[in-house]
């Protein structure tokens, strides 16, 4: 048994995509494919339910139990690779706006941890205009946001897509039911302003709220009608406590941000990769 095949296994298992996988390790894709098959010939037990397209996968039980093991196998030997040397802790300060927050962040983190245990975060979560003053006050080195507004001195790149629809206990008339919605200067309630005016929809009234959480339930509890990403919904509209308002819909990017020359730049450009959506 080989640490490349252990490690090609475990940041397969991480980054959940072969074409990732090879891109990060500087490996070609046959290349992450044998290591992995070798493991599982030299362990004698299949590891990944591989796909049709052999991109996407499901780890098998026992490929859950191999990749908790190799991961601390990873960490016993970048532990040694340090031995009599100082560890380099990389300060990284990453600023989100909320909803970016709730949908990406979580599993942003987990990847950095995983791959890059020197990097040291420092997270910042608010509104769209105070992550861009952030940006330009030089207090975060990487910013992901839903909206562009104020962002023209950065570099920017979409890295994945939402879904923002309009949610209610019940199937309310826009037209004559309150709506809940973020506080003025979040991304969301921008999208929510510009598509209400085109919609040409002049609501009786607004609940204005900073967080997600508190709107979803205002509105389970029936006082009006959320403007929500769908996927903050989802239990909810399965056990049918919210229903989306049709056929309004809209579809939005989010987008990574930082200064061109930042100091990590190489660091920013390599965890961007991470996050951005493979398919």
């Amino acid at each position: 048994m080989q640490l490349d095949w252990i490690r090609t296994f475990v940041t397969l298992a991480q980054l959940q995509h072969f074409t990732k996988t090879s891109e990060y390790l500087n490996l070609s894709q046959p290349t992450v494919s044998v290591h992995v098959k070798k493991l599982e010939q030299t362990l004698r037990t299949e590891l990944i339910h591989r796909s049709s397209t052999n991109q996407h996968f499901e780890l098998t039980r026992a490929g859950e139990q191999v990749f908790e093991k190799g991961k601390e196998m990873m960490d016993l030997w970048r532990s040694m690779e340090q031995v009599n040397q100082k560890k380099e802790e990389i300060p990284l300060r990453i600023g989100s706006t909320h909803t970016v927050s709730d949908v990406l962040l979580p599993d942003f983190v987990k990847k950095i941890k995983v791959l890059y245990p020197q990097v040291q975060l420092q997270l910042m979560i608010h509104n769209h205009e105070t992550i861009v003053e952030a940006l330009n006050s030089n207090e975060v080195d990487l910013a992901l946001v839903e909206g562009t507004r104020g962002l023209e001195p950065f570099h920017v790149e979409v890295i994945s897509r939402d879904e923002l629809r309009f949610f209610a206990s019940s199937r309310m008339n826009p037209h004559s039911s309150p709506f809940i919605l973020r506080e003025q200067g979040s991304g969301t309630r921008e999208y929510a302003d510009d598509f209400l005016k085109s919609e040409r929809i002049v609501p009786v009234e607004i609940l204005e709220a900073s967080s997600h959480f508190l709107i979803k339930q205002l509105a389970v509890r029936g006082l009006g009608i959320a403007f929500l990403s769908s996927s903050m919904v989802k239990d909810e509209v399965l056990h049918g406590k919210l229903v989306p308002i049709e056929p309004y819909i809209i579809h939005r990017p989010f987008y990574a941000v930082h200064p061109e020359h930042a100091t990590s730049i190489s660091l920013i450009r390599e965890l961007v990769s991470l996050i951005e959506n493979p398919n």
